[in-house]
C-alpha cells in the first residue's frame, strides 16, 4: 500500500490525524493577552519553547486566568505540541514535568485518542515525508502559519499495535543512548575547561592516557 511515508504492508491503515487526535490550537489574542502575564505563575508554552531539548517556558499567568484557560488549553503528560507560528515543522512531547501548564497561542496541541500511541504519533512526525508535508501546509508570510484545520487533514500511517510498540521501544532506546552521548560530550567538555587553564599557567600536565581515563 502506497502511503505520504512510501509503501507499507497491505494490513497496515492511513487515516487523518483528526480521526485519532483531538487537535487544539492554542488560545486567540482576546483569550489569552501579552498583559495576562505575571512571574512566578502557571507557566503557559509559547512556540519559542519548543524544542530539540524537549518543552520549557518563558512566560507565566495567574491563578485566575490559569483557570479561565482549563480544561480546554491545559497539557498532559503524552500530549504532543507543534508549532503554529514560525518553524512548524517544530513538535515536542509534553512530560510529567508539564503537566497542568497551558497551551500558548502560537502552539497546536494533539492529544492522542485511548486506542493510539502517543509515543508512535512522536515518532511517526520526524519521518522526513511528514517534516516535508507540514512545510508543504504551512501558510507563508511574514511568519509562517500552520492552522488546526490542515494538522487536522495530515495523513497518518497507522501500523498493528505490536508494530507501533516496537517502533517507539527501539526509538525509547535510541534517545536514552543519545542522552548518555550527550552527558559524556558535556563533562568532557567541562574536563578541557578545567585542564587547559591549569596547563597554560605552568601546571603539570597530564599524560593522554590519564586524561581518558579520568574522562
Amino acid at each position: 500500500m502506497d502511503t505520504l511515508i512510501g509503501p507499507v504492508p497491505d494490513d497496515w491503515q492511513t487515516r487523518q490525524l483528526g480521526e485519532c487526535c483531538d487537535v487544539q490550537p492554542g488560545p486567540s489574542g482576546t483569550t489569552l493577552s501579552s498583559s495576562a502575564y505575571v512571574i512566578g505563575g502557571v507557566p503557559v508554552v509559547k512556540a519559542g519553547d519548543i524544542g530539540p531539548e524537549g518543552i520549557l517556558s518563558s512566560v507565566s499567568v495567574d491563578e485566575e486566568t490559569a483557570k479561565r484557560l482549563r480544561p480546554r488549553y491545559e497539557l498532559c503528560s503524552g500530549d504532543i505540541l507543534f508549532v503554529r507560528i514560525g518553524r512548524t515543522t517544530r513538535h515536542a512531547t509534553v512530560t510529567e514535568r508539564q503537566e497542568r501548564w497551558l497551551l500558548g497561542g502560537s502552539c497546536i496541541r494533539i492529544r492522542a485518542k485511548q486506542d493510539i500511541s502517543a509515543e508512535y504519533i512522536a515518532c511517526y512526525l520526524t519521518h522526513p515525508a511528514v517534516q516535508e508535508w507540514l512545510a508543504e501546509h504551512t501558510q507563508r508570510g511574514v511568519l509562517p502559519t500552520l492552522n488546526g484545520r490542515k494538522i487536522r487533514a495530515m495523513p497518518l500511517v497507522l501500523p498493528p499495535a505490536a508494530v507501533q510498540l516496537s517502533i517507539t521501544e527501539v526509538a525509547r532506546a535510541i534517545d536514552t543512548k543519545i542522552r548518555a552521548h550527550k552527558d559524556v560530550i558535556q563533562a568532557t567538555q567541562a574536563l578541557r575547561g578545567l585542564l587547559i587553564p591549569q596547563m597554560l599557567a605552568g601546571n603539570p600536565v597530564l599524560t593522554e592516557a590519564s586524561v581518558s581515563r579520568d574522562a
